[in-house]
C-alpha cells in the first residue's frame, strides 16, 4: 500500500490534509486492506505531548473534513504509519523533495522497505522528546505481580516489535465515507478501521488484561474527548521505565533484514532510531540473545499469565478465540520468523519438534 503525503505533511494544514493511499486491495474499508497514520507532537516549551491522526482515505472516497489544528511554536512532529496490508511505502506528489523536508524513512535504500512500518521525523521527534523532561507515568503493578508490560517487554514482543500504530478510523457500513474517530464524527459513522499492532495490543488488551493503563496524551483531532495513546508515547515510557531485559529491534527482525534475509545493520539501526532505540550491533550474538531472552522471559510468561489471558477478548478471532490463544500462535509464529530454531539451542522431548509452542487450530484455522 502507498501513502501519499501532502507538501509541508508536518505542518498544521499538512496534517490536516486527507492523505491518499493507494494500491491493489489497499481499501480503506473494514473489509479491505487499511493504512493508517499516527503522529505525536511535542511541544519544547511545556514539554507536553500531543497525538494526531491524520486522515488516510483512498482516491474519490467521501471524507468527513478532518479537525484543523494549531501546533505550538517550534513543535516537533513525528509521524509513523501502519498497514494491514503486507507493505507501507511512502511517496509524494513532488519527485521525493517533499518526503525529504518531512524527514520520511521507508527502508535501507538498496536493501529494501521496512514492509508494514515507515516513519517521518521519527528519529528526529525521539532525540528532542527523550531528552525532555516530559510527565511520563509510572508503569503501575500488574495483577500478575510484575511491573506492566511495556512495548520492550519480552512478554509483549513479537518478530517485528515496535511497529504500526493505534489509530482508528471510522467509516459507515458501506465504507464509502471515512472520518477520523472523533465524538461528533461517531454520530454518524459507526464502523472501526483499526490496525493490527503491537500498540493496539498493549493499550487495547494487554494491559486491561492486567488492570494496567496506557500512557495517553489529548488527541488534537478531538481535544475535548478521551485522550489516546500512540506508538510514540509507548516507546518513550518504554525508554524511560522498562527493566532488564529489554527488547530492542534485533538485526533477525524480517523488517530489518535485506531481500536475501542477510542482517542488515544500516537498516536495522534506521528502524531503532525511528523508534527511539540506540543503534544495535547487528550480528548473529545479537540475535541470538534475543532469542534466549525469548525463550526465558516470553515463553514461561505465556503460561504463568494464562489466568488473566484465557477467556479475555481476543485481538483477532481469526487467530485465536481468547487473549491466550492469540498470543500462542504469535508466540509459534514469531519463533519461526525470528529464525530462533537455528539461534537457540533447545532439547525437546519429541526430536521432531522445533518449536517450543505448538498452536493447536480449529477445522477454521483458529
Amino acid at each position: 500500500c502507498t501513502v501519499t503525503i501532502p507538501a509541508n505533511a508536518l505542518s498544521a494544514a499538512g496534517l490536516a490534509s486527507v492523505w491518499i493511499v493507494s494500491g491493489n486491495g489497499c481499501t480503506q474499508t473494514a473489509d479491505g486492506m487499511p493504512t493508517f497514520a499516527e503522529c505525536t507532537i511535542f511541544d519544547p516549551a511545556t514539554n507536553n505531548v500531543m497525538v494526531y491522526s491524520p486522515l488516510l482515505a483512498n482516491k474519490g472516497q467521501k471524507t468527513i473534513t478532518p479537525t484543523a489544528i494549531t501546533l505550538p511554536a517550534n513543535a516537533v512532529v513525528g509521524c509513523w504509519f501502519g498497514t494491514n496490508g503486507m507493505t507501507t511505502t511512502l511517496a509524494d506528489n513532488n519527485n521525493g523533495k517533499d518526503l525529504t523536508a518531512a524527514g520520511c524513512v521507508n527502508g535501507g535504500g538498496a536493501t529494501g522497505i521496512f514492509g508494514q512500518f515507515a516513519t517521518c521525523n521519527g528519529a528526529a521527534f525521539f532525540n528532542a522528546a527523550n531528552k525532555a523532561n516530559i510527565n511520563i507515568p509510572a508503569l503501575g503493578t500488574g495483577k500478575n505481580g510484575k511491573p506492566c508490560y511495556t512495548t520492550r517487554s519480552f512478554e509483549l514482543v513479537d518478530m517485528d516489535q515496535s511497529d504500526n500504530v493505534i489509530t482508528t478510523y471510522l467509516t459507515d457500513a458501506a465504507g464509502t465515507t471515512i472520518g477520523q474517530k472523533t465524538t461528533a464524527n461517531a454520530k454518524t459513522l459507526q464502523t472501526e478501521l483499526n490496525n493490527g499492532s503491537d500498540n493496539l495490543l498493549l493499550d487495547l488488551f494487554m494491559r486491561p488484561a492486567f488492570g494496567c493503563t496506557a500512557f495517553t496524551a489529548t488527541n488534537l483531532a478531538d481535544p475535548n474527548g478521551a485522550p489516546v495513546g500512540s506508538l510514540a508515547l509507548n516507546e518513550l515510557q518504554a525508554n524511560k521505565l522498562q527493566a532488564n531485559p529489554i527488547a530492542t529491534v534485533p538485526p533477525n527482525d524480517p523488517m530489518v533484514v535485506d531481500g536475501n534475509g542477510n542482517f542488515a545493520p544500516a537498516k536495522q539501526n534506521l528502524y531503532r532510531n525511528a523508534v527511539g532505540q540506540g543503534n544495535g550491533q547487528g550480528n548473529k550474538a545479537e540475535a541470538a540473545a534475543y532469542c534466549q531472552n525469548y525463550l526465558d522471559v516470553n515463553i514461561p510468561a505465556l503460561i504463568t499469565d494464562s489466568k488473566f489471558t484465557i477467556g479475555f477478548s481476543t485481538p483477532d478471532a481469526a487467530n485465536g478465540k481468547d487473549l491466550y490463544t492469540f498470543l500462542g500462535q504469535r508466540v509459534e509464529a514469531s519463533w519461526v520468523g525470528l529464525g530462533c530454531m537455528d539461534l537457540v539451542t533447545v532439547t525437546y522431548l519429541n526430536a521432531k519438534v522445533t518449536n517450543p509452542v505448538i498452536a493447536n487450530r480449529d477445522g477454521n484455522g483458529v
